[in-house]
């Protein structure tokens, strides 16, 4: 698991997300920051999420795209639609509330789901007020009626280790960076001078975030999609 280049590897998502990937790059001798650049929170008001989630009948599906997103479905109460989790943390999670996941895809991505999900007249993606548009455009695109709701809010910035992670890449140590969304780049830029992120390695899961982190860091940054393996051990 652990790429004997890197002195040090830096992880932005939360460290819950995170917990078995850090674990295995640990374990395989790197050392791990810890540094979340985005966090999400609950609405202030849940009744829109209910009254979008209480119009999709039972033979359409939900679709539930993190831990947050299944937290948000318990709040929002009763339903009949059918519920279908991005991955198996987060089916894991809806199963803690009494509720089953009736659909998870073979890969715990976006667009896994969108391709596998099984056929119904409307999927409702109800997921935070910055989710990526690959989900909803492949649905769209195979004849769903995608519906959008907003479950709960991203807050962009970085917290954890921030000083660690600047002084690493000013030390000229080798380091990765793993990021999963452009948010998280956005976030790790509001903590970490531009031209110290664009010295580092960078794993990005997907083209959109891949796109986001050429617009930010120019063409010479050093980008690689994140591996397969690194994937099944953040199933979300």
């Amino acid at each position: 698991m652990h790429d004997a280049r890197y002195d040090t590897v830096i992880l932005t998502r939360a460290s819950e997300d995170d917990a078995a990937l850090a674990a295995r790059l640990r374990a395989g001798g790197a050392r791990v920051l810890e540094l979340p650049c985005v966090r999400t929170v609950p609405l202030d008001d849940d009744a829109p999420l209910a009254a979008a989630i209480g119009r999709v009948g039972p033979e359409d599906w939900v679709v539930i795209t993190s831990r947050a997103g299944a937290d948000a479905l318990a709040r929002a109460g009763r339903f009949t639609a059918r519920v279908a989790a991005v991955g198996a943390a987060t089916a894991a999670r809806l199963a803690l509330h009494g509720i089953a996941a009736s659909f998870v895809p073979s890969r715990a991505a976006g667009a896994a789901l969108a391709r596998e999900l099984p056929p119904a007249r409307v999927a409702l993606l109800a997921r935070s007020d910055r989710a990526l548009p690959d989900l909803h455009d492949i649905l769209r695109a195979r004849g769903f009626e995608v519906r959008e709701v907003v479950a709960y809010r991203t807050v962009v910035g970085p917290v954890g280790d921030v000083a660690p992670a600047r002084e690493a890449l000013r030390t000229g140590e080798r380091v990765a960076i793993y990021l999963w969304s452009p948010s998280a780049l956005d976030g790790l830029l509001m903590g970490v001078p531009r031209e110290l992120v664009a010295g580092a390695d960078l794993f990005v899961a997907g083209d959109t975030t891949r796109a986001a982190a050429l617009s930010r860091l120019g063409p010479d940054a050093q980008i690689a999609t994140i591996a397969e393996e690194v994937m099944h051990v953040t199933r979300r």
